[in-house]
């Protein structure tokens, strides 16, 4: 089932397959409204993640209730002066109009890539990590978030709740 564009919505631009996994638990989560959810495929690499939200810009005008949600990978490596974490962020903020920047949203997985997660959780599949990244949202508890490869997260998710 479609979104309906006049309504609040989430439109989601994915860096890669595991993105959709994680967002496909997320969704088995009883807190999360599907039928306000559209998951776009996977657009293969941050830099097309970009190129589409570039494209999409134009319909956060004509659709008013519309909110996007980017999710890449960060790849930042410790000790070097300009981290890919803030390049991307920073590509972020300068493409993403001041008017909009209440509605577009940027997450993604810090040192290394979404793989790195498994491990860290010890949990088989990027599913299970969805379904335990939302579970406590609502409640405010963030405690799954609050690690190396997720806390560069927290001070969007705090946006995203305004």
């Amino acid at each position: 089932m479609a979104v309906n564009h006049y309504k609040e919505h989430l439109v989601v631009f994915l860096e890669d397959e595991p993105y959709r996994d994680i967002l496909n638990g997320a969704k088995l989560s009883l807190n999360v409204n599907l039928n306000v959810i559209d998951v776009k495929n996977p657009c293969g690499g941050w830099s097309k993640v970009f190129d589409k939200l570039e494209k999409d810009l134009a319909l956060l005008n004509k659709f008013q209730h519309r909110n996007i949600l980017l999710l890449i990978d960060f790849d930042d490596k410790k000790n070097i002066t300009q981290t890919s974490f803030k390049q991307r962020v920073d590509k972020f903020n300068k493409t993403v109009p001041s008017e909009y920047k209440d509605r577009v949203f940027l997450l993604g997985v810090n040192h290394k890539e979404s793989e790195d997660l498994k491990k860290f959780f010890r949990l088989s599949n990027f599913e299970k990590i969805g379904k335990l990244l939302v579970e406590n949202c609502p409640y405010g508890d963030l405690s799954h978030w609050n690690n190396i490869h997720l806390e560069c997260n927290l001070l969007e998710i705090e946006r995203m709740k305004e």
